[in-house]
């Protein structure tokens, strides 16, 4: 395949075309090795699992052939023209520098990414279609595609910042794997798909912005399908905390957030809080070993939360086969299938105080398609555990318990249906916390307030 390669400036551009001189190219066929990769590439068979490790053997010979192990390339940006005449971006040096992608190269627009262009080894797209063949790791496929593979000569973990143009549709599979000093990302509006492992392992990835267009995220495997585990599309971004996908996404891949550091995943729809406007494939996978995911949410198009769904903070401690609570872990993946009143009812029938406790918190703030009963049972549930505030109310470790307290009580008299009965609980458990007669004097007065013919017999336990 025929290159067109350009050196790569200090600012993170294209620079001046690169054409490789004869005697470049002639030392390297002198490199340790080059035999062995030669005689890998005009191999045939599928050696399998039993592939010789290659790098290794080129480390063991590197030492008997020190005195050419300086012979050191240009880095180089290089793309390949498609069979329509736009360019495919299918390398960029794994420096630690901005990456400014251009929206043409003398003249051609640049379309695609493609697979593994910023990753620290290369194999060529048309390779992994092969890889949903068996349950193995991204190291072993790699090792099986070892003739195929390239190893950057000169890897500084990959661009701090990348500026993709808008003239992209297409991004191949991990495309962006282990870049680890990236930071943010913006995926252009053209690109519709994410395939296996793109953002894969990118721990300082704290940003990624997706625009609407986007479907489909991740590979979804058939039922009988297995797959090796590395192909989440934010898998091991460990610093990606906040996530929204747009409407237009009708799929989530296999282990899409595995090991992934996202706190709160928000979903914009442009349904009703009771159903979806659209059909969702979510592989069963998707949210395996995503123990840091603790809110959920449905938001319109503008971004205003319909409702917000809460998962206990030790949910990867739940046993799947639990008969219970096993439930419990599939909420992330029922979320994108089933309505509100779906999440009310297992708050309710598989009972755990860290889940019920703060579906409580969320549903009665963010109350679509939320019933009368069930907002009697979740103010109620806040009520007859209000002594728990600060295990379960949101706070900074080392604050003061006593604001989860007056937290909680201040969102309960938010709520209209708090009763006078209520309220004498609250101020009773209250008491026999021993809080601040500041608290207590402030809850009698918010007491006072709201219900001026209480005769106050009721605070004499305090």
């Amino acid at each position: 395949m025929e290159m067109l390669r350009f050196l790569i400036t200090p600012e993170g551009t294209l620079g001046e075309p690169y054409f490789e001189e004869e005697k470049v190219a002639e030392k390297q066929e002198l490199l340790p090795g080059a035999a062995l990769a030669a005689f890998l590439e005009d191999e045939e068979d599928d050696w399998g699992g039993d592939a010789p490790d290659v790098s290794a053997e080129f480390a063991r010979l590197g030492h008997l052939h020190e005195e050419i192990d300086d012979v050191q390339l240009p880095l180089t940006a290089d793309f390949a023209e498609n069979a329509d005449g736009t360019l495919t971006l299918m390398r960029w040096p794994r420096l630690a520098r901005p990456a400014i992608i251009p929206a043409a190269v003398d003249g051609k627009t640049v379309t695609a990414i493609g697979a593994t262009a910023f990753s620290n080894s290369h194999i060529e797209e048309t390779h992994f279609a092969s890889f949903a063949s068996s349950p193995i790791s991204y190291s072993v496929f790699c090792m099986r595609m070892s003739k195929h593979l390239t190893v950057e000569q000169l890897d500084e973990g990959g661009p701090t910042s990348v500026s993709l143009p808008s003239t992209l549709t297409h991004i191949g599979p991990y495309a962006f794997w282990h870049c680890d000093n990236l930071t943010e990302i913006t995926v252009p509006r053209g690109v519709s798909a994410l395939p296996a492992g793109v953002f894969g392992e990118c721990s300082r990835l704290e940003k990624v912005v997706l625009h609407e267009g986007l479907t489909s995220i991740g590979y979804l495997p058939r039922a009988t399908d297995q797959v090796m585990p590395d192909v989440g599309v934010f898998a091991g971004c460990h610093s990606l905390k906040e996530l929204t996908l747009p409407s237009t996404v009708t799929a989530l891949g296999a282990h899409s957030f595995n090991s992934s550091g996202v706190v709160h995943l928000t979903a914009l729809d442009a349904g009703s809080a009771e159903r979806w406007s659209r059909e969702i494939a979510v592989a069963t996978t998707a949210f395996d070993h995503s123990a840091a995911l603790l809110w959920l949410d449905k938001a319109d198009l503008h971004g205003t939360v319909l409702y917000r769904i809460a998962l206990p903070v030790a949910r990867d401690k739940i046993l799947a086969g639990d008969r219970k609570f096993g439930s419990i872990l599939r909420v992330p993946v029922d979320f994108f299938r089933e309505a509100p009143s779906y999440f009310d009812a297992l708050a309710q029938e598989a009972f755990r105080l860290d889940f019920s406790f703060r579906m409580a918190l969320v549903r009665l703030q963010y109350a679509g398609g939320l019933s009368a009963a069930d907002r009697d049972w979740y103010r109620n549930l806040l009520v007859q555990y209000f002594d728990r505030a600060p295990q379960y109310m949101p706070h900074t470790p080392g604050e003061n318990e006593e604001l989860s307290y007056a937290q909680l009580f201040d969102f309960l008299d938010a709520q209209p249906e708090l009763s006078a009965s209520d309220m004498s609980s609250l101020l009773r458990t209250a008491g026999l916390l021993g809080l601040s007669s500041d608290l207590l004097a402030h809850m009698m007065e918010i007491r006072t307030l709201r219900f001026e013919t209480v005769t106050g017999f009721e605070d004499l336990d305090l």
